[in-house]
């Protein structure tokens, strides 16, 4: 299993690397040398550079000494700094003398490619930067002369760069023999316009628009000029130490891969607004999956990858094993799917193999400075299981990924033509809405669930109860022909004789009815303990979640409190289990004795039926009516209980349906506002929104399933469904109610219609109930600008409807956004003018894994980690993986990707390539 350490070691995408491309050695006159130093101690004084390289976590260095490249001194620094992954690049600093170097001469940073050949680059800065070979360049003590060329500084930095390839940097422009201090503001301007340097140090805006107002160069020029910040030290101790005014420190990081290819320092400077940052190295402040681990014999079996935090591609042609890889992270992570497919399962079941497992790790950014991380496993065919990661070790963590994560840690996943199906399904827009409003949605989709879950089990018992009604009526007169029929026993004067008899049939019917009690408080009692374990499960979840300094108090002690409140239920619960199984055996034993005690009373009651046989009067009869009594009035008893609970269960539903209509519009005001917000990031290009009860056709659909068999034209439901004045089945069941006139007038149906509906309601009391819980849902409506029109997502063709909904999934940057192939739905305009633009732009915010074939992500969006995938005896393997400016990389790209090389050639126009 991996560490975090190893994940770091393993990756090969670009990160931030701090470089410094203006170092001095002790080669030149101006290094203050340590105290004492001699012959002897060459080879410290060199241990001591890259000591200090390495402290300040310089991991790529330029050593720029004056004119020439002092071998004496560079190749060891550079050989001992290789030994530390340290890269030293070869470079000089150029001085030109006055007049080709303005009024006080000027200072230029040449970085040579890192294998250049040293004495043959100072051959080459002899022969085109200097017109006087006789005098030497350098003197014995360190010392140096100024290049004084015949030739124009355009012409001799334009002729090193083509000999050399090299990068050009304008050092201190403002100091001493700097760009702005030799020359007027528009001669500056037009050196730069002409060079076009790579950079230049500590450019700040108010030289920019000095440099602006010359009309000479463009803003957008200007902007394409990176500004760095680097040592040009003096001493050992100033490496990479310096800071500024600010107290920040005087470095630059750029987004590598490679550290040993000019090439990709060339590209950060030329797109330095991603891949340059000034001061303190930027750390992802984001939550993000750091690395994945495959094992077991399946097609991706013994795939170990570790992420960027950024953009990562997958590339490769068709069945490599990218979608698998994607479907994989769900399944792993467990999430939700818009369009679940047998398809997708069995890509799963094919990468992972019988038995196979993957690990997750997940580092979740809970609050700025606060990060906890996880490790997932899941073995195909079994539930994920979740471990906190501390220095401490691994801990079972019993909370789903959901859990853990929260709704703005949760990732959004979206296979091969989801967009597209979430596109053509108001349903599935909808849903892809509330995910993005989060718990909130949630809570209120989950209350609305509750609610009309209750709403339903109030029509169950309602309907019940209305049944009995009928009943009463029919046990009320039974009772008045009873008690006609006792009176005449009465008058006979032989009731009284038999009233130990009529005595004992109402006791026996007592001991029946209090002998079915406790299998009935059984029932009651284990419905209600799975209630109480059901909310101490979610509040054991809750208190883990805890995010404050004091969150070990709840984690721990909480916790534990709630976990000895449930050991101490399950025990009264066993304990209630056995009194309940006690009590019914005690009364079972009383049936038994029962039983056995009226034998002596039958022999009595046997004479006294003799006597009545005498009058011709049936005993049995009396008997039987007494006992029926006895069973009817008991029931009477409860049929009026019933009716009164029927009375309060209707006050409660109307109390539940106003409850339900409230959470169905809090849900629309928390769509509608989460449809603002992401409007306030793209508003200019998409617009959201949401109808409040607007899918009125999906609703007539479900009208007409609920009325199937009432003969009821379709039609006929489809105008009640688009009639706003019947607002709902709630409204439908009201006009109903009130008779088929007030039917007729409101909804515009014949009185045939009417009665066949108001008919086919009464078919069951329950179908009133079900009709009320009938609404439409909130519409969410899509419009993506083109041409400077709004046009609604029904009339875009499919390529523009997904482009519109990515759009909108890239504005959520606190979610991990993982998508699979979206240019199979996507119009490649948009992918070039908005597409890039969103991904470029959330730099450093969001994390984001996308299998694609359109080169324009991975290369105009500077793909941080590019993973070209290849497939070889049923496996699928990594071919080669890096940053974007990895040159095996862009091969791939070039070789894999219809139209890479246009890709390459529009970033090389717009950001500058090598």
């Amino acid at each position: 299993m991996a560490t975090d350490f190893e994940w770091a070691e393993r990756y090969q995408g670009a990160r931030w690397v701090r470089v410094d491309l203006h170092l001095h050695s002790p080669a030149v006159d101006s290094f203050r040398l340590p105290a004492g130093f001699g012959p002897g101690r060459r080879e410290k004084v060199v241990c001591d550079y890259v000591r200090q390289l390495k402290a300040q976590g310089i991991e790529v260095a330029a050593i720029t000494d004056y004119q020439q490249i002092r071998t004496e001194w560079f190749l060891p620094i550079r050989d001992a700094a290789a030994q530390e992954g340290i890269y030293v690049y070869p470079g000089v600093e150029l001085c030109f003398g006055g007049g080709v170097g303005g009024k006080h001469g000027l200072h230029v940073l040449a970085i040579f490619p890192f294998d250049a050949v040293l004495d043959q680059l100072n051959r080459t800065i002899d022969k085109l930067l200097d017109d006087r070979p006789a005098e030497p360049l350098l003197n014995g003590d360190g010392k140096h002369r100024d290049l004084k060329p015949t030739r124009a500084l355009r012409d001799c930095l334009q002729r090193l760069c083509e000999e050399t390839q090299c990068v050009i940097i304008f050092p201190h422009p403002n100091g001493a023999k700097g760009l702005l201090k030799s020359f007027r503001p528009k001669e500056a301007a037009e050196i730069l316009a002409a060079v076009r340097p790579d950079a230049v140090e500590d450019l700040e805006p108010d030289d920019r628009e000095r440099l602006e107002k010359t009309g000479v160069i463009s803003r957008e020029d200007l902007k394409r000029i990176a500004s760095v910040q680097f040592s040009d030290n003096h001493s050992i101790e100033e490496i990479g130490s310096k800071e500024r005014a600010t107290g920040k420190p005087r470095a630059t990081h750029m987004k590598l891969s490679v550290l040993d290819d000019l090439r990709a320092i060339r590209l950060a400077l030329r797109d330095h607004e991603i891949l340059v940052h000034l001061g303190d190295r930027p750390e992802p402040s984001h939550t993000r999956i750091e690395g994945i681990e495959i094992d077991g014999r399946g097609f991706l079996g013994k795939m170990h990858l570790a992420l960027s935090p950024e953009l990562n591609v997958l590339v490769g042609g068709r069945g490599v094993g990218k979608s698998a890889l994607l479907e994989v992270h769900r399944y792993g992570l467990d999430l939700p799917e818009y369009s679940p497919t047998e398809y997708r399962e069995g890509l799963v079941r094919h990468a992972l193999g019988s038995g196979g497992k993957l690990t997750l790790f997940l580092r979740h950014v809970v609050k700025p400075g606060v990060e906890r991380c996880y490790r997932v496993e899941r073995i195909w065919g079994e539930e994920p299981r979740v471990y906190e990661r501390d220095a401490s070790g691994d801990h079972p963590v019993e909370l789903s990924v959901a859990d853990i994560l929260g709704d703005e840690g949760v990732p959004l996943f979206f296979g091969q033509r989801v967009l597209y199906e979430v596109a053509q399904s108001s349903r599935l827009r909808r849903q892809l809405l509330d995910d993005l409003v989060g718990r909130e949605a949630r809570l209120k989709v989950l209350e609305s669930e509750r609610i009309q879950q209750e709403l339903r089990r109030n029509a169950r018992m309602l309907s019940e109860l209305r049944g009995k009604q009928e009943r009463r009526r029919e046990v009320e007169r039974r009772l008045r022909e009873i008690a006609h029929e006792l009176h005449v026993f009465t008058q006979q004067g032989l009731a009284e004789k038999l009233r130990e008899e009529t005595a004992l049939a109402r006791d026996e019917e007592r001991l029946k009815r209090i002998s079915t009690i406790p299998s009935q408080l059984r029932e009651e009692w284990d419905e209600m303990w799975a209630r109480w374990r059901e909310r101490l499960r979610g509040a054991l979840a809750d208190v883990l979640q805890a995010e404050s300094r004091q969150r070990q108090l709840l984690e721990q002690e909480g916790a534990q409190v709630i976990r000895d409140l449930q050991a101490g239920l399950d025990t009264i619960v066993e304990e209630g289990g056995r009194l309940l199984q006690n009590a019914q055996e005690r009364l079972r034993a009383i049936s038994r004795r029962w039983e056995e005690g009226r034998r002596a009373l039958d022999e009595e009651l046997r004479q006294a039926r003799r006597k009545l046989g005498e009058q011709k009067l049936d005993p049995e009869r009396l008997v039987e009516l007494a006992r029926e009594k006895e069973k009817l009035e008991y029931e009477y008893s409860l049929l009026e209980q019933a009716e009164k609970e029927a009375q309060r269960l209707e006050e409660k539903r109307r109390t539940l349906l106003g409850q339900l209509r409230d959470v169905r519009h809090a849900a629309f005001l928390l769509r509608q506002e989460t449809a603002g917000k992401i409007m306030g990031q793209i508003g200019d290009r998409v617009k959201i929104e949401v109808v409040y009860q607007g899918q009125r056709k999906e609703y007539a659909q479900r009208l007409a399933e609920f009325f199937g068999g009432s003969k009821i034209p379709r039609k006929d439901l489809e105008n009640i469904a688009t009639n706003e004045d019947i607002a709902d089945g709630g409204a439908l069941a009201e006009l109903a109610r009130k008779g088929k006139e007030t039917l007729m007038e409101q909804a515009h149906l014949t009185e045939a219609q009417a009665e066949r509906l108001i008919g086919f309601l009464d078919q069951e009391t329950e179908r009133w109930y079900e009709l009320e819980l009938l609404a439409p849902e909130d519409e969410v409506r899509v419009l993506l600008r083109v041409d400077d029109r709004w046009v609604p997502l029904e009339r875009l063709s499919a390529g523009q409807r997904a482009t519109a909904l990515l759009m909108i999934l890239l504005t959520q940057i606190q979610h991990v956004l993982i998508i699979d192939q979206p240019e199979d739905d996507l119009d490649n305009r948009f992918v070039y003018e908005d597409v890039v633009k969103l991904l470029r732009e959330q730099k450093g915010k969001r994390q984001v894994i996308v299998a694609t074939h359109n080169p324009n992500i991975p290369v105009l969006a500077h793909g941080e980690l590019v993973v070209a995938l290849e497939a070889e005896n049923e496996r699928s393997g990594i071919r080669v993986q890096g940053g974007i400016d990895k040159r095996e990389v862009q091969d791939e790209v070039r070789r894999v990707m219809e139209g890479g090389d246009e890709a390459f050639l529009r970033r090389a126009e717009k950001y500058g390539w090598v």
